[in-house]
């Protein structure tokens, strides 16, 4: 295993993928960010019935809480507003992993951002809006309110019920926990197996999405239009939310919502319909799981003997014979041995984005080395995007591996910046140019690459390998 090689809980704690799956929790990624984040208009149709409870009760009595207090308050920074406004600052809890900054220390709710939320939440209340998702739909409007504050301050509100979870769940699977002391309060908890100072908190995986509502403007947007009853009472009581691009059309929705109590709802009705489910973790669209059961499977499932390179030190030459070895295995895998299933949702209509095909390919390399104990390290950057085979004793010598889609805009593109990156490379290199063909593989796309190789061909460069991989649908024999 590589420093840089992201570690999911299953693989610290040496359980398959699949046991975490089946518990309804998510198999974070321990040393780099999982970009999904909690949504707090997903908690009351969580499947699991304690939580669900649990979280749904803690949301509605925080939010109802400061619902009086604005009520009750008569002034600008009276004790009542005070209160509210100490009662809406959070800080970040980054044991769950989840979000762009996942694991380190964010900036939580600051002074300024509460004040502005407080305000316009006592021009709601002043309505007779009671709903407590309000705070949720004044945040859409809140540039400074992106996915990772929504996330924290929901992880703050439900900190006792994701602490219930993990406690049952890692009862459930047999996973040591111990008392860790979170906000004042006393849980039972996993320890992190990278940092044994700090929890883990599991998070259900039917309450995230990889944008909350409240943050996801075009989903809102988009939502507004989808049925002709709620379109005509957006439209009469908000105004064509959809065409609201700028900050002042958005300034100007929430003028238009604030007008009268019936306008809100109508904006709060919109939120709530637009965060109809979760994001889909079993297809996982996005690559935010890393495939940690592939990881450890692949190179006993489908064995390929590197043994010959194994137990040295290897030049440059050797090791990038062990890189073709490897592409050309991941290439029998997704053509000849069902891999290409991995490339595509279950219902075989969307590809996955590139950084899951990505992560894909940096698995099955890291399980083909460490299987044939090759003295090399493939580094990624978390495990997407370029992948550097480097000589493990530190030399400059290199070969580097490169994979993109074939939809990719920047086929090319991307292409002939590898090449030109030789040229600041020091020491020897190597490389190779992986491309998954997924359809729209068109003949100007492979005339532009051809075209590159050659240009550096004639510029005395050694420029990269072009792989072609097909990894479109495969129909099976019946179906044809």
């Amino acid at each position: 295993m590589t420093t840089d090689e992201p570690i999911t809980l299953s693989m610290a704690w040496g359980i398959d993928q699949d046991v975490i799956k089946k518990v309804g929790a998510i198999d974070v990624t321990l040393n780099c960010d999982t970009n999904l984040f909690i949504d707090p208009l997903l908690l009351a149709e969580s499947t699991n019935k304690d939580f669900r409870e649990c979280a749904s009760a803690a949301y509605e009595s925080r939010f109802h809480q400061l619902i009086e207090l604005l009520t009750a308050s008569t002034a600008i920074n009276d004790a009542a507003w005070r209160a509210a406004k100490k009662r809406i600052s959070f800080h970040e809890i980054g044991y769950t992993h989840l979000g762009y900054s996942a694991g380190t220390s964010g900036s939580g709710f600051g002074d300024k951002l509460a004040e502005s939320l407080i305000s316009t939440a006592k021009e709601v209340v002043s309505l007779g809006v009671n709903n407590p998702n309000l705070f949720v739909a004044l945040a859409l409007f809140e540039d400074s309110v992106g996915a990772d504050r929504i996330s924290d301050m929901t992880t703050n509100i439900i900190i006792e019920c994701l602490a219930r979870f993990t406690t049952s769940t890692c009862t459930h699977i047999k996973i040591d926990t111990k008392s860790f002391d979170i906000k004042g309060n006393s849980y039972d908890l996993p320890p992190n197996p990278l940092k044994p100072t700090e929890p883990i908190l599991l998070v259900p995986a039917d309450i995230v999405r990889d944008l909350p509502i409240a943050s996801d403007w075009s989903s809102v947007s988009a939502a507004a239009r989808e049925t002709e009853d709620l379109r005509e009472r957006v439209n009469a009581h908000i105004g064509e939310i959809w065409k609201a691009k700028t900050r002042r059309d958005k300034e100007e929705v929430l003028r238009n919502a604030l007008r009268s109590k019936k306008s809100f709802d109508t904006l709060l009705e919109l939120i709530q319909y637009a965060a109809d489910e979760p994001y889909d973790i079993a297809n996982d669209h996005r690559g935010e799981i890393y495939p940690a059961d592939i990881r450890r499977n692949i190179s006993r499932i489908q064995p390929l003997d590197l043994h010959k390179y194994s137990g040295r030190k290897l030049d440059l030459a050797e090791v990038d014979e062990v890189v073709v070895a490897i592409i050309a295995q991941f290439k029998n895998l997704i053509e000849d041995r069902g891999l290409w299933k991995e490339l595509w949702d279950d219902k075989q209509k969307n590809a996955r984005l590139e950084k899951a095909m990505q992560r894909l390919l940096y698995a099955v390399a890291l399980s083909y080395c460490d299987a044939n104990d090759l003295d090399i390290s493939p580094e990624s950057d978390g495990g997407a995007g370029p992948v550097d085979f480097k000589v493990s004793n530190g030399a400059n010598s290199k070969v580097l591996l490169e994979l993109k889609r074939s939809t990719n805009s920047k086929l090319v593109d991307g292409y002939t910046k590898q090449v030109n990156a030789y040229r600041a490379a020091e020491g020897a290199i190597q490389a190779h140019y992986v491309v998954i063909d997924i359809g729209g593989l068109t003949p100007i796309k492979m005339k532009g690459l051809s075209d590159a190789r050659s240009t550096a061909i004639k510029a005395g460069l050694n420029p990269s390998e072009i792989v072609i991989i097909d990894g479109n649908i495969q129909r099976s024999a019946s179906k044809r």
